[in-house]
Parts: structure tokens; C-alpha cells; sequence
């Protein structure tokens, strides 16, 4: 009895602790707290995950092929070189997809409720940005912001797309926001503009705010990357 009430049990255990440990590793990607190209080891993840190296091979593997990560010969990882072609490829892809997303939300409408959620977030990551290691912050919030809209439009399918998009831009974001501060470009993330179209009702300007959020961050990465010679 015992021995077959620890057999149904355990696998939804492993399961557990597997779907864990990529949780953490996708959310980690998604947030930038991996640079690109930075190579991501094996036991090193699974001794600071307090794990084992399997649900970590499991969750590196998953990320490999959702295009968050590139395999290495050592059965490590490692995150995607910046790359112009890699850019230009993302960022015409999450203008199509999160454009239309932004618009099937808009089209579908928000209460007051969310859209005073709205406006806090895009005051609170303005001030995030102004705080000692406020970037990893910034970054969460922003995510958080863009999400909220991207949900509303009650598309999974959408949702998912936007979700990989994510999860292969996050250390490429990371890069802007370090590099474009006070001595640099101010960082324009339009989310005033976004929140007064999405409360206006006018789809088509919500889609033109969140595509110029969008763009602003992959194009000055691009000005940043060395010309070829």
C-alpha cells in the first residue's frame, strides 16, 4: 500500500521540480540576467539551483529549442550572440505579433481598474530607472506592463509567440538598458502614449505606440553594434 502510494506520487514530484527549474532559468532569460553569449554551465546552475543535473539538461535542452539558447559541445549552453541579422529578424517579428496583439486588446477594451494599473506601472518603472540597481527591476516591470496588455487580448496561441519572443530579446534588452543611460540616449519607452491610446479606444494608435516601443530599444543596439570593415 505504502509502496504503491509512493510510486503514483513521485513522478508528479519529479515533474514538479523539472517544470521549477526551467521556470527559473526562462524567467531569468526573459529578465536579462544572462548577457548574450554568456555560456551557461551545467553543474554550475545546478549547484546554485540547489539541484540535480538532470532537471537542469532537461530545462537547458527545452530552452534550445525554443531558441533562447544554443547548444555547446561541452552539453552546456550558452545565450545567442547579438548578431544584425538575429535583430533585424526579432524585431519585425514582435512588431507583427505584439502589434496585433496591442490591437485585439484595444478592440476588446479595459475597465478603469486596469488601466489606473497601467498608468502606475509605466510611473513606477520611470522611477525604477532613477534607483541604484534598479535595472533588473525595470526590466520585471516592464514585462509586466507589456503582458497585462498582451493577455487582454485572450489569444494563448498569440501569447505564446510573444512569450518566445520574450525569451530570445531578454539579453539583448538587458544590453540596451546598460548601455543607453544619462550619459548615452534617455531610454523612450512610450508606455505614456500606449496607456492614452488604449484608454481613447483607437487601436491603430495603441499598435503604433507599442511597435515604436518596440523598435526603440532594437534600434539603438543596432547603432551600437561595430560596423563590419
Amino acid at each position: 500500500m505504502d509502496k504503491a502510494t509512493f510510486s503514483t506520487k513521485e513522478p508528479i514530484v519529479r515533474t514538479s521540480v523539472h517544470d521549477a527549474v526551467y521556470q527559473v532559468l526562462r524567467n531569468r532569460i526573459m529578465h536579462g540576467a544572462y548577457r548574450a553569449g554568456q555560456v551557461l554551465a551545467i553543474q554550475e546552475l545546478a549547484d546554485n539551483l540547489d539541484t540535480s543535473t538532470m532537471p537542469v539538461r532537461e530545462a537547458l535542452r527545452k530552452l534550445i529549442a525554443q531558441q533562447a539558447l544554443e547548444p555547446m559541445r561541452s552539453r552546456s549552453a550558452r545565450l545567442p550572440l547579438i548578431t544584425p541579422q538575429r535583430l533585424a529578424d526579432l524585431h519585425r517579428s514582435r512588431l507583427l505579433v505584439e502589434g496585433t496583439a496591442t490591437q485585439w486588446a484595444c478592440q476588446i477594451g479595459f475597465s478603469a481598474d486596469e488601466l489606473q494599473a497601467l498608468k502606475q506601472l509605466a510611473h513606477d518603472i520611470h522611477q525604477s530607472r532613477t534607483q541604484p540597481n534598479g535595472l533588473s527591476t525595470s526590466l520585471e516591470l516592464n514585462r509586466e506592463f507589456h503582458f497585462r496588455i498582451y493577455k487582454t487580448a485572450r489569444s494563448p496561441v498569440m501569447l505564446g509567440l510573444i512569450e518566445s519572443l520574450w525569451l530570445q530579446s531578454g539579453p539583448y534588452l538587458r544590453e540596451v538598458q546598460e548601455l543607453c543611460g544619462p550619459e548615452r540616449a534617455t531610454i523612450d519607452d512610450h508606455h505614456e502614449k500606449l496607456v492614452d491610446a488604449l484608454q481613447a479606444g483607437d487601436a491603430h494608435a495603441a499598435q503604433q505606440a507599442i511597435q515604436a516601443d518596440i523598435s526603440w530599444p532594437f534600434e539603438q543596439l543596432l547603432s551600437l553594434q561595430p560596423s563590419s570593415t
